[in-house]
């Protein structure tokens, strides 16, 4: 027996709110991961794949406020990385290379929208709070 549009549509959104809550216990993890101060390389990579990860869950899923909050955080941790004095050069420059990565995508999604006052906003706050010369 087939089950109902509505049965169906309940499902798939029990199955989001299942795999968004999933996905935000890893995030707080790796973020609690990510403030330590002896916190590598390799823990700032994981925290930006799961992000990312966690923006396209929300993409794939019609989810755009969730979407654009999920690269927003990301977005300004990096940031703060980058300023974040007890970090190594290299942790310094690949911060700033997700940085740029996660802008691309914020300024792509309000362009989409045809909201360019505020992905020339966000372009303005990156070039501010970013150092020139890492």
């Amino acid at each position: 027996m087939a089950q109902s549009v509505n049965a169906w549509l309940q499902a798939k959104i029990d199955e989001y709110k299942f795999n968004v809550r999933n996905v935000t216990v890893d995030f707080y993890l790796a973020d609690a991961a990510l403030k330590r101060d002896e916190a590598d390389i390799s823990q700032l990579k994981s925290y930006n794949s799961l992000c990312l990860d966690m923006a396209n869950l929300c993409l794939q899923n019609g989810d755009d406020h969730s979407y654009l909050h999920a690269l927003c955080k990301l977005h300004n941790r990096l940031i703060f990385e980058i300023n974040n004095p007890q970090r190594s050069e290299l942790f310094h420059v690949q911060s700033y290379h997700f940085a740029r990565h996660t802008l691309k995508l914020i300024c792509q999604y309000y362009a989409m929208m045809g909201i360019w006052e505020k992905a020339t906003a966000f372009q303005t706050d990156f070039v501010k709070r970013v150092p020139f010369q890492l």
